[in-house]
């Protein structure tokens, strides 16, 4: 009797000991369970915390201009600045550097890519791979002034190879040169045809040496900096140049007529960001600065503060030289522009040598100017 109770205090404690056992590994995983759900908890609010981090960072970026702090694009980019800055809600600002002095003028591209400047506007030479764009002025011009900027979005989307020499950087606005229209200025002839210009020395940039020669006069392309002096002693005869420097180059001084040939070209990018910098900022900001309604403040700004540039200026040398503004007919200009086209064409045509769509950027643009000039009639 005693050993059966005794075997059966052993079986009971038995029992008990395989209860507790079950019991501990049970407290085991539900340990284990609640050690995991504590972990799961505080990793999800560091996720939380990390997201609102990025919510509240602020980004303070480094803009270079080439152009000085009274320049109508300058204007146009820290209006830029001001609504990016509204509509991050002061998440992103601006620290602007005007005339080169944050990147040098002879590396922008390069020193924009390296990260010395967060933004920049650049010149974009072909050794840097833009080939196409080298050539921008000279295969783009004569587009309808209110057209340039629609135009160069076009030709992004219709010709990949434009966008691809831009692949290491980010494209800010189509406002490189918004609204830029190119006038004759002579020093004594009025200039109404093209027959007009036959036997004329004429100062330009090399964009535009096809034309001149079109039009029966010599180009010549010496520094900037000799013009003024060339002019005054009728060495040359006119140049092709913005209205504008009647005034900030005192051109008026020299130059008794500004014909107005009206030559644009598309306004095309070269206000770009660092790629790095781009990947950095959060999608949200991205999405905004990349909006058109943000776009548009800095492209619609160049061009109406060139407009008005090139307004002032030319009230100011009429009254200040009694320069005079010869208007053309339509007829007259589009006989300029029938030569402005030609030149388009045979600078094409060394593009095309390269694997490049020259001729088809050059007859979409003609192409597209038929049907805008149509659609205003």
């Amino acid at each position: 009797m005693i050993k059966f109770c005794h075997r059966r205090y052993c079986r009971c404690l038995k029992n008990q000991r395989s209860d507790i056992k079950r019991e501990e590994k049970l407290m085991k995983k539900k340990l284990l369970t609640v050690a995991l759900v504590i972990a799961m908890v505080f990793a999800m609010a560091a996720c939380g915390s990390s997201g609102d981090g990025d919510a509240e960072k602020t980004y303070n970026l480094k803009f270079s201009l080439a152009v000085s702090e009274n320049n109508f694009q300058a204007e146009s980019w820290r209006a830029w600045a001001k609504a990016v800055e509204e509509a991050t809600d002061g998440r992103v600002k601006c620290t602007f550097y005007y005339d080169d002095t944050l990147i040098d003028a002879n590396a922008e591209y390069q020193q924009l890519v390296g990260g010395v400047a967060d933004i920049a506007d650049v010149h974009r030479y072909a050794n840097d791979g833009f080939v196409i764009s080298e050539n921008w002025k000279s295969i783009t011009s004569g587009v309808p002034e209110d057209a340039v900027v629609d135009f160069s979005y076009k030709l992004f989307e219709e010709f990949p190879e434009i966008a691809d020499e831009y692949k290491d950087v980010h494209i800010l606005a189509q406002g490189f040169n918004g609204g830029t229209m190119y006038q004759l200025l002579t020093v004594n002839k009025e200039v109404k045809t093209p027959a007009d210009m036959k036997g004329l020395t004429i100062w330009c940039e090399a964009d535009w040496n096809g034309f001149v020669k079109n039009c029966g006069a010599t180009p010549v392309n010496t520094p900037f900096s000799e013009v003024y002096s060339s002019l005054q002693k009728n060495m040359y005869d006119g140049m092709l140049i913005p209205t504008e420097t009647l005034e900030s180059c005192n051109f008026a001084e020299v130059c008794n007529y500004c014909v107005k040939l009206n030559l644009c070209y598309t306004s095309g990018a070269g206000h770009l960001m660092n790629l790095d910098t781009w990947n950095s900022l959060p999608e949200d900001i991205q999405k905004i600065i990349d909006s058109d309604e943000i776009r548009k403040v800095v492209e619609d700004a160049n061009v109406n503060g060139f407009k008005a540039s090139e307004e002032g200026a030319m009230e100011w040398a009429e009254k200040e030289y009694g320069t005079k503004e010869v208007v053309l007919t339509d007829d007259q200009r589009a006989a300029f522009i029938e030569l402005v086209q030609a030149a388009n064409l045979e600078k094409a045509k060394e593009l095309d040598k390269k694997g490049l769509p020259g001729t088809k950027i050059v007859e979409a643009l003609a192409k597209w100017s038929e049907e805008w000039e149509a659609s205003k009639k």
